[in-house]
């Protein structure tokens, strides 16, 4: 009898919950119309919907330019043009939490999925020949199990193709040979020589005369991101196109 009851038991929860259980901003448990966030949460994400750089895509605090405050302060800022879904405030944070520490990472695709909307919308995207993602170390790859930023653009790839637009994912075209260490909460100055020739092009025929969306989770100062898309400009990339989930104005 106990045998019979547990089945019925795990036939109603697999029938009403999602397997990601619990929504990542609020933590309520999430119902199978509700994947993965729940719909307040979901209503309430800081979506972009203002004015945004035109080379990085991060919101603009500064009505008076057109270009940020970060791209700015670069000879060579690197980036032909950007999309940030959100403004990585409230809701955003924990979102990037769940698929970045949390092991979400079927999160991460549903953020490109979400994303994607938006970026068909920008005026650069008929222009887009493939997708890339800035990649993750050997060692911090085993650690995490997947890379998100990866995770990210296959699921925008996915997202896109629904609005008519058929993008490969470059999975291995960039590599991250050097393991840096963490950048959360460290300076601009730091960042920058952080990643300072820590990415290499191990397919630079996939790459060359390409036009590339180049993915990640969050943009700060832009000092990964620069880096990737400098390496991939050096390997013949005819441009970068920065897309993220969030950014900080």
């Amino acid at each position: 009898m106990k045998k019979k009851e547990d089945w019925r038991g795990k036939w109603l929860s697999r029938l009403l919950f999602v397997d990601n259980g619990t929504c990542p901003v609020c933590g309520r448990v999430l119902f199978s119309a509700e994947a993965f966030l729940c719909s307040r949460c979901l209503e309430e994400l800081p979506v972009n919907r203002g004015r945004v750089c035109t080379l990085c895509g991060r919101p603009m605090l500064d009505i008076e330019t057109t270009v940020c405050s970060e791209c700015r302060r670069e000879e060579d800022p690197v980036f032909d043009g950007g999309f940030s879904w959100l403004g990585y405030t409230e809701g955003a944070r924990d979102v990037v939490r769940g698929y970045k520490f949390e092991s979400r990472r079927e999160l991460a695709g549903w953020v490109g999925r979400q994303m994607a909307g938006d970026c068909a919308a920008c005026p650069w995207i008929g222009e887009i020949d493939a997708i890339a993602a800035v990649p993750l170390n050997p060692n911090r790859l085993a650690q995490r199990g997947y890379n998100q930023s990866l995770e990210m653009a296959m699921g925008l790839a996915d997202g896109l193709e629904k609005h008519g637009i058929v993008l490969k994912v470059l999975k291995s075209a960039l590599e991250r040979p050097v393991d840096t260490p963490h950048q959360v909460g460290e300076d601009r100055e730091f960042r920058t020589q952080n990643v300072r020739g820590a990415f290499s092009v191990a397919e630079p025929w996939a790459v060359e005369g390409k036009k590339l969306i180049l993915v990640d989770d969050v943009i700060t100062t832009g000092s990964t991101l620069r880096e990737c898309g400098r390496t991939l400009k050096a390997a013949g990339a005819a441009g970068i196109y920065a897309v993220t989930c969030a950014a900080r104005p």
